[in-house]
């Protein structure tokens, strides 16, 4: 017995099985790690879905008091991403001036863009408003002859947050843009007179079936491919583990069969 422990010993302490011992415990502990990092993240989807479910069945609120509600109290800053899948009602003036197509947008397989104005409020701001799809061969008018010839409207939409620029996303080209990769406000701000409010609303309603722009489809409360990423990177650390186990076993067998021999 104790020959066969200095055996065992003396494989393990190999420098090739001690990388290869080293690189398993690496690939088993990020895959454990990944996998609740991937567990955490269904739990904060999860959190974000009950958000979105609770807000969605609220009635609209006028978008005066979404305002009043973000002005600083007492010096403290309110996050309008906060606010956000709030159902608002607000009545303005949708204008053609520095509007901008969100590109690469695709609806049952036809590409597209949305159309996303400044709608002009009584109090001299403004906000973006994402009007809906155009598909990408359709000839995109003035927004008022979308509804009705009027450019004044009377909408119910979703407050959504400022798509800020990544990190390593691509800088928009200067001057006037037509088209843009995001709904970037501060971006947007530069091709557009009134002062800009920190959000943009996804239109709703009116929602006309006979005519485009196609507004843009609710958000789903789903839960993604989380748990079953989840899923996939412990079982990868027990493939790693396992296989190990499965190597050293073979390495260690032809020893075990010589030293049967030997004894005979």
């Amino acid at each position: 017995m104790p020959e066969r422990d200095n055996t065992n010993v003396r494989i393990a302490v190999r420098p090739r099985w001690i990388v290869f011992s080293v690189l398993v415990v690496f690939v088993a502990v990020a895959c454990v790690f990944l996998g609740f990092w991937q567990l955490s993240r269904l739990e904060e989807r999860r959190a974000s879905n009950a958000v979105l479910v609770a807000r969605l069945a609220r009635q609209p609120i006028p978008l005066e008091d979404l305002t009043a509600a973000l002005r600083p109290e007492q010096g403290i800053e309110v996050d309008p991403a906060d606010y956000e899948y709030t159902m608002v009602t607000t009545t303005g003036r949708l204008t053609d001036r520095g509007r901008v197509l969100v590109r690469s947008q695709v609806v049952r397989g036809q590409a597209g863009v949305h159309g996303v104005y400044a709608m002009e409020l009584d109090d001299g701001t403004a906000v973006l408003v994402n009007v809906g799809w155009f598909p990408l061969d359709s000839a995109i008018g003035s927004i008022a002859d979308a509804f009705g010839g009027s450019d004044e409207v009377e909408l119910t939409g979703l407050v959504r947050a400022d798509q800020k620029r990544p990190a390593l996303g691509r800088t928009e080209a200067p001057g006037l843009l037509d088209t843009v990769a995001r709904i970037d406000i501060d971006r947007i701000q530069q091709q557009v007179e009134s002062p800009l409010l920190p959000f943009w609303i996804q239109l709703v309603e009116p929602d006309d079936a006979d005519r485009l722009p196609i507004p843009v489809p609710l958000p789903e409360a789903g839960e993604g491919s989380h748990l079953s990423y989840a899923v996939q990177w412990f079982s990868f650390g027990a493939v790693a583990v396992v296989g190990y186990a499965a190597l050293m076993r073979r390495e260690l067998r032809p020893r075990r069969r010589r030293r049967a021999r030997a004894g005979d």
